[in-house]
Formats: structure tokens, sequence, C-alpha cells
């Protein structure tokens, strides 16, 4: 590294409180392979009730005993939820998924999706 302009992070903990209002409908459609497709869509509200300032301290390494803290930008603290899923069997004990989840917010949003296979036994 640079050694000396190195930056050395204190640890952080950020907590949350969240409330969602919302509604999940879910359905299959046979679409001729045999199995059901199982869909899924949900639509909700968030809030945060939490802080959502998010300080960060750190020091150089050159300067251990100077500190300072930065501020990002807070998050939004309400948010439009939305997802979709889907998921089908393939074997008896063997099923495929697929899922999306956001979060939208003003400028902020948040996005995740997921695929997967999933075993029982």
């Amino acid at each position: 590294g640079a050694q000396s302009l190195d930056l050395t992070v204190a640890p952080q903990t950020t907590n949350s409180l969240r409330s969602v209002l919302g509604a999940q409908l879910a359905g299959t459609a046979q679409l001729g392979w045999g199995e059901p497709l199982a869909l899924q869509v949900k639509l909700g509200w968030s809030h945060e009730y939490a802080s959502t300032s998010l300080p960060v301290s750190a020091t150089l390494a050159g300067a251990p005993s100077t500190s300072f803290t930065t501020y990002g930008l807070s998050p939004q603290r309400d948010g439009l939820l939305v997802g979709m899923g889907a998921s089908t069997a393939i074997a008896r004990a063997t099923s495929l998924y697929a899922r999306y989840e956001g979060l939208l917010s003003g400028s902020d949003s948040s996005h995740a999706f997921t695929a997967g296979v999933r075993m029982t036994w």
C-alpha cells in the first residue's frame, strides 16, 4: 500500500427497523411440459424507523492519533418494494427457481436477482 497513507477504518455497526405494508399474489400456469410454473408477484411500501445516518470513522496509518469521520448520503426512509419469482419442479425432489426483488426510493435503488436449484430429501 501507501504505508503511512494507508487507511485504517474503525468497526461499524448499522441497525435497521423497517416496516413493510403490501400485497403478494401467487398462482400457477400450465405451460405444457408437465409440471406447472409457480408464479409470484409482490408490491409494497417500506419505511425505515432507525437512523439512516451512516458515519465512517478512520485514521491514516502514519497519524493514528488523528481520526476523522465522514458521512455518506443517508438512504431514503420510504421506498417501493417490488418483487417477482417463478419456480417449477424438474424431478420428484428437485426444482428450479428465479426471483427478483427491488427497493426503489427517490434516487436510491437496490436490486437483487437470485436463481438456483432446490433439492429436498
